[in-house]
């Protein structure tokens, strides 16, 4: 898929409707633009650690029991779905 747009005095591009379809963007989505040879791909960004760093309430579990208590998620998890 391919497209044409412009770029503004200001450099801004607008990113066409069924581009942005295709690769679920979404308003205020922060996209990636990666320069191969002479192409500029785009692509959804992922958020970066320091933006997800927060975002989860503080644990009232020590860390090191994190693996155990995933071990146990799991099993919970795949004994209900073998019922």
């Amino acid at each position: 898929m391919s497209s044409i747009t412009s770029i503004t005095r200001k450099g801004q591009v607008t990113i066409p409707k069924a581009i942005r379809d295709r690769l679920q963007l979404r308003p205020f989505d922060k996209i990636a633009i990666e320069i191969v040879g002479s192409e500029a791909r785009i692509k959804k960004a992922r958020p970066s650690l320091d933006e997800l760093a927060g975002v989860l309430p503080p644990l009232d579990v020590p860390i090191l029991d994190l693996p155990r208590i995933a071990r146990d998620e799991r099993a919970t998890r795949n004994t209900r779905r073998d019922e």
